[in-house]
This record gives C-alpha cells, structure tokens and sequence, in this order.
C-alpha cells in the first residue's frame, strides 16, 4: 500500500485546529463551497462556484483560531495582495480574499492535481518530465524574485497542474502571513521546545526547508533553489533526503550537507547538485537554473506526458499548500537609561561657632532666594516640556511599499497624500519620492505627500500578431519597445502550424520592455490511419480517409493476387499518426501485368502444367488422354495472356 504524506504540520506539541466541513456554506455572499478536495494544517481547500461570474474555483479556508491572532487579518489581506500581484502564467493566479468569521482566499481552480498527488501514487518522472516541470517552476520563482517576493515553503503540494498541462505554484504569500499565528501558538506551547536547541518559534514545512531556513538565518530567494532541488530528487527516485524521525532531526540532518543527487537524474544531475548547495552563495538563480535546464534540454528525448492524478483521486492532495517554515520576530523592548539619576540630600549641621543673628538672617535669605530661582527655573523647563510642539524624523521612504509606507506615515502622527507618476525602470506601487524629502523634521498632523509608481511606461501589444509566424511576430513585438515571452502550443483545425493563434496578455497594453506570451498553432490535431482498408475497394478507402479529415491520394500498381480497383497498400501505413489534413498514398491495384504464354508443345501433360504453372497461368484444361504429349494449345505458345487466362492442352 502507497504511504500518503503531507508537506506540511505545525512543529512542537501539536495543533488544536481540525478541519470542519463547511460544504454549501456561502463566503462573502459569492462563493459557495461545494465539495472538500484538500485539507491541510493550515485549512481545507474547496471546489467552488463563483456566483456572481458563474465559474468554479478553489477557495482555501483557513482555520478559525487564525483570525484570532493579533495582526494576523492584516497581514494576511497584505500577502494576498503581494500574490494577486504576480502575474506569470505558471503562477496560481488569485482572484479575491477575505475575512468571513474565517479567512478565506479565492483562487483559479486547477483539475491536474500536484506533484504530491503523483508522486502519492506511487509513480516517479523520467528526467524529461523533471526537466518540463521544473523550468516551469523556475519561470514562476524569477518572476516572483524579480520583484522581491520569496516563497519560502515550495514543495510538491504547491506545485499544481492545469487542465492544460503546465504548473503553476502556488501559495505565494501565505507562508509570510501564518509566521506570526503559528509564532503565538508555539509560544503557548511551553518551555520545552527550548530543549530543540534554539529552534523555538520554526513553523511548519520542516522536510523542504533550506540550510539557512534550518539555522534561523535571513532568508534570501535562494532558499526557494534549494527546496525545488529536494522537490527534483523526489520527482524522481519517490524518496525524499534528509528526512529523520524528528523535525529536529530533520532539520539537523541538512545543515552543512548538499542535497545527495541520485544517478537517475542522468544529464540533470550536475544541475541540481548546484541548486541543492548547502551554501546559498553557490546556488544559481531562478534564472540561471531555468538558463542551465535550456542548455541540456536538447540532449533529452521528448517527454511524456504527466501522469496527472486530480485533486481528491490520491491522499486528497491540497490545491494550496500548508504552513510554512517561518523564523520567529523577536521585537527589541525601547532602550533604557543607564546612567545613575542624581539624587540630592540636605543634611543638617550644627553651628559649632558662635554666629550673630543678623548674619544668620541675612545667609538664611540668600538660600531662600537660591532655592526659589533653582525652583522657578524648574517649573519654567516643566512648564516649555509641556506647551513644545514634538517633532519627528521623516524616514527615507523612496523605494519601499506605497502601502506599507502609507501605514507608517500614519503610524508616526501625519497625515497622507499620493501622487501617481508613470517611469520607466519603476516597480508599479514603490515610493518615487516624498514631499517633504526624508530626513526632514515635522510636527504632528503634518501631511506627506507619497508618489508612487504607475509603473514603466506602456505600450500596446501590436494588433496583427495572430496569423503570423513565429519570427514575424517576434519583430513586431520587438519594433514596439516589447520582447517575446513564453510561448505555448495548442492544435488547431484552422491556423497553419508555425503560425500564431492568440496572444496571452491580459490586457492590450504592457509596460515597456514587458514580455508578451504566444499561443502558437501545433496544426491539426493527430489522427491514426485506420486498420483494414487494403483489400477493399479504392472508394471505400477514399471515404474512411476523408472522414477523418486526410487527403487521399491513389498511385496503380501491378499486382498478381489483389483485383483491380482493390487497395494494396497505404503510405503511411495503419495505425500510423499523422496530422488533420494530411496526404495519405493508396496504392491501387491494376490488376496482373501480361505476360508470354510458353510453348508447351511435344512436352507431357505433367511438364506442360509445370511449365505455365511456373509462368503464372492458373487456368490449364486437358483435352485427351492424360498419359500421352500435347500435340497443340490455344492460345499458341509466344501469346500473351493474363494469369486468369484460360489455356487449353490436345494430347495427340
């Protein structure tokens, strides 16, 4: 029996949260759940119909206790942002989020499955299939990077398939958004997760986790190499390294160690011995590990197709994947005075000398008078720390967040204004500037003035793409400031192969020097040329041909046993494959070829039969006695005739 495994769970004593069915409930009055297709430590993934669009998605349900957590709704509506904002094609895409008694997070639904659910079943991929998968993945994580987003807890559960056969990864953002729930419930988890040497507060995804992730270290993206090396050797050998009885154990095991690369990787296996470096410092990038994927890819045969187990099928493998290894934030208390506050006493002494009393008075009067400007001076200073006007320092804000910098702004006592601007070489949403510039002193109530990136300039995707080729298309992409994306192949019934079908933009302008994704036309779809059509007759194979869409063509040939009119043979032949529309050779037969009868005259009958037997004649009549010679035959010997034709023998 296959072990079913989980990619996720909460380290230390365990979690309370148990997934609840929630099945026809209605979130945010649109999405009504239907049936549970995966359940997780975080929640429970749901097929759902979208009723206001019409149209089935996922949507994950996180638990309960979540939105519990200080923070946590926040922080979670912000990283569904961060994810809405990714727009690969080989990323999940996310339609909608909320808080509905329960945070919840919507979708695109994806009938493939995981990667989890495959290798669930008990299958492994061919180092061609990895390949595929992989460079897939890479082109989702350099576009996530690029923009300063790190998944931090990828795994086979995040890696999802279409019904179009590419992946897609998912869960961007969650992990950052379960660190501070998952923190607060192992801190209520007692001391001795102390006893894990210093690991207290790591939650979730122990068995992909980086070196790095393993230390509490900063992470970079990296760590995402590293966890897509560990997802590459299980793809392939159904095992996964350094995996102990305890998550201590588990993360111990990897620290100072390179992911151990299994010969059946074959031409893949230099590759991810790089990405699965111990060192972060020696792993490539996104980029360059999909650049290294290129350059074998020729040296590979074709690979087959997935072996796609659908979601519910095997374990009920998540559509999202769960809670992610996230160090705790350990936030530092103000900072404390250390200097010794003075204190001052005032100790009586006896006048041992004899004073007289005017000079006491007017001494006793000088003290009084120093006591009461010490005292004035005192409510004075009292009195200015009062009435002051307090100021701060504006931070220097140019390149963060619009958003996070909006809160901050608010947070320290101003007020916030934006400004939108539109420049190239800008990330759409960062801080182009401040009004005033940072570093400024302002009181409270002052307002700030945000300007924040529309983003490069745009530019509109050429309108006559579709039904070009692939090299025109690319030029004219190229002539408007824009560079050629990914392109993808589908068949069609009506565009010529090599020759663009649609564009996949999701809208009809990009910024400058965006890329733009093709659907490129892989011609008609394939049909086989069926069985049984030599030996009948020539119309009857013309029409099977032509209603499967393929071109007959007749060729006649001579042929001693097969009819005239009748098929002999087909080029190519049955059960061969070959595109719609394709031409399809018949060779028709023309019946024998004549030939010249022998002269069998003065031979006996059983040499004469021998003879003509032996020349392809197959019609021989004897007239007379069987034991004597032929004394003549008609037709003549030197005749020409056919193998049907009838040849009679006189025996004299």
């Amino acid at each position: 029996m296959t072990e079913k495994r989980r990619d996720s769970g909460t380290f230390g004593r365990g979690s309370s949260w148990s997934p609840q069915n929630l099945s026809g409930r209605t979130f945010a009055g649109r999405y009504r759940l239907q049936n549970i297709v995966g359940t997780g430590g975080s929640g429970s993934v749901y097929l759902a119909v979208d009723l206001s669009l019409d149209r089935q998605v996922a949507v994950k349900v996180l638990h309960t206790k979540l939105a519990q957590y200080p923070g946590f709704v926040e922080r979670f509506k912000t990283e569904a942002k961060v994810a809405a904002s990714l727009t690969s094609s080989h990323t999940v895409r996310v339609f909608d989020w909320g808080v509905d008694e329960q945070a919840f997070i919507v979708t695109e639904y994806l009938g493939g499955g995981s990667l989890r659910s495959i290798l669930d079943s008990g299958r492994t991929l061919s180092p061609s299939q990895i390949l595929q998968i992989t460079l897939e993945c890479c082109r989702a994580l350099d576009h996530a990077h690029a923009q300063g987003i790190i998944h931090r807890d990828l795994k086979p559960a995040n890696l999802l398939f279409g019904q179009d056969g590419h992946l897609r990864v998912a869960d961007f953002g969650l992990a950052a958004a379960l660190s501070d729930a998952t923190q607060a419930e192992i801190s209520n988890s007692g001391p001795q997760l102390d006893e894990l040497g210093g690991l207290r507060g790591y939650v979730g995804t122990a068995r992909y986790a980086s070196p790095e992730q393993a230390s509490g270290l900063p992470l970079g993206v990296k760590s995402d190499i590293y966890s897509l090396a560990l997802c590459m050797v299980e793809a392939s050998t159904g095992h996964l390294p350094f995996v102990e009885n305890t998550v201590i154990g588990t993360l111990r095991a990897r620290e100072g160690r390179d992911v151990p690369v299994p010969e059946s990787l074959e031409v893949l296996a230099p590759i991810v011995k790089r990405a699965g470096c111990s060192s972060s410092e020696e792993r490539p990038t996104a980029g360059q590990l999909g650049a290294m994927l290129l350059d074998v890819a020729s040296k590979m045969s074709r690979p087959e197709p997935l072996p796609f187990v659908g979601p519910g099928e095997i374990g009920a493998a998540p559509l999202l994947g769960e809670a992610p290894l996230v160090p705790p934030t350990v936030s530092s208390p103000p900072d404390l005075p250390t200097e010794p506050i003075e204190t001052v006493s005032f100790e009586t002494q006896t006048q041992t000398s004899t004073v007289k009393k005017p000079l006491r008075r007017r001494w006793v009067n000088i003290v009084l008078g120093g006591l009461l400007v010490v005292a004035f001076t005192v409510f004075g200073a009292f009195l200015w720390e009062l009435t002051k006007t307090k100021t701060r320092t504006l931070p220097q804000l140019v390149g963060s967040s619009g958003e996070s910098a909006k809160e901050l702004v608010v947070a320290l006592g101003w007020n916030v204004e934006t400004r939108d601007d539109r420049r190239d070489n800008t990330v759409e949403g960062e801080v182009l500037a401040t009004e005033p510039i940072g570093g400024t002193e302002l009181e409270e109530d002052e307002t700030v003035i945000l300007v924040i990136s529309l983003g490069p300039e745009r530019v509109q995707i050429p309108l006559d793409l579709p039904g070009k080729s692939l090299a025109g298309a690319e030029r004219l992409i190229q002539s408007v400031g824009l560079r050629l994306g990914e392109i993808s192949y589908a068949y069609s019934e009506t565009i010529e192969a090599g020759m663009i079908i649609e564009v996949l933009a999701p809208m009809a302008e990009l910024p400058q020097g965006a890329s733009v994704d093709l659907l490129v036309s892989d011609g008609r779809v394939p049909v086989l040329i069926p069985v049984g059509l030599e030996g009948r007759e020539v119309s009857e194979a013309e029409a099977a041909l032509e209603t499967l869409g393929l071109l007959p063509r007749r060729i006649g040939v001579r042929d001693e046993f097969v009819p005239k009119g009748y098929v002999v043979s087909l080029e190519p032949p049955s059960q061969t494959a070959v595109r719609g529309g394709s031409e399809v050779e018949i060779s028709v037969s023309t019946g024998p070829e004549p030939r010249t009868i022998p002269d069998v005259v003065g031979l006996s009958v059983d040499a004469a039969e021998s003879r003509l037997a032996a020349a392809g004649f197959r019609s021989i009549s004897v007239d007379g006695p069987s034991t004597g010679l032929v004394t003549r035959q008609e037709p003549p010997g030197t005749a020409l005739g056919l193998p049907e034709t009838p040849i009679e023998l006189i025996i004299g």
